[in-house]
């Protein structure tokens, strides 16, 4: 019973040592100031992965800064230049409905 007693004391204070080091890290080694930076395109929204338009097939998109449409035809594994559709009046949403 006594060889148990002392292994299990040893075992806490092992347990209380590394909690000691983990807790006493930051004080050594403060944090880096760390500054994010928005996606490049995160105005972009897809708005259908397959889409039909004229014809063709591809990508359409609307651009949430002022509700332009895209249209991005596809053409095997490669996209081409992007067709603008139509521009969606966000600004009625703010009116009352008729």
């Amino acid at each position: 019973m006594i060889q148990s007693d002392w292994t299990l004391k040893s075992i806490l204070l092992a347990i209380a040592v590394f909690l000691g080091i983990l807790a006493l890290g930051p004080l050594f080694h403060p944090a880096v100031n760390v500054q994010a930076q928005g996606a490049r395109f995160d105005h972009v929204m897809i708005v259908a992965t397959t889409f039909l338009y004229k014809g063709q097939q591809g990508l359409l998109l609307l651009d949430k800064r002022n509700g332009n449409v895209w249209f991005i035809p596809r053409s095997g594994d490669q996209f081409q230049d992007a067709a603008f559709v139509v521009r969606v009046p966000f600004e009625k949403l703010d009116q009352a409905p008729r």
